[in-house]
């Protein structure tokens, strides 16, 4: 990022958005559990249990930590990685159109995915995932937009 460039708005994934994740070990952790126990092998299913259990959560948080989108006055960035790391960008001025996704899931816990779609892209739209307040997100993202460009269509 330049020196001169302004950080309008930097955040992350919210943990809400990862609560499916959570959801669905929890459910094959208790279902392991329970087949170890019918088999007879109580000492291995609390281990098993443990673990999806760690895993799980493990999972969960890294997924949320090695996310980060950022909105600046020039230009927008999605990266994302621990050892290997990827960052899209995009110069507000190419910004086209801003879609905003909410799965019943995503209503029920008040997170949402961002699409940015831009002129030229290749690999897609930039998305924010698991946003908590995306409405809100969105409306800094268009005045972003704006401020930058002069144009009022998104």
């Amino acid at each position: 990022m330049d020196e001169a460039e302004r950080v309008i708005w930097v955040g992350r994934p919210s943990w809400r958005a990862r609560l499916s994740i959570v959801a669905t070990g929890a459910v094959v952790a208790v279902l392991v559990l329970a087949l170890l126990l019918w088999i007879g092998w109580e000492g291995i299913g609390a281990g098993a249990f443990l673990i999806i259990v760690l895993v799980t959560l493990g999972w969960a948080l890294l997924e949320t930590i090695f996310w980060k989108y950022t909105v600046t006055d020039r230009r927008i960035f999605v990266r994302h990685g621990l050892l290997s790391v990827t960052e899209e960008t995009a110069r507000l001025g190419r910004v086209q159109d801003i879609t905003l996704r909410q799965s019943i899931f995503d209503r029920l816990f008040g997170v949402g995915t961002l699409s940015i779609d831009t002129a030229g892209t290749e690999g897609g739209a930039l998305d924010f995932r698991g946003l908590r307040r995306p409405t809100e997100v969105r409306e800094v993202v268009e005045n972003a937009v704006r401020e930058a460009t002069g144009r009022d269509d998104l």
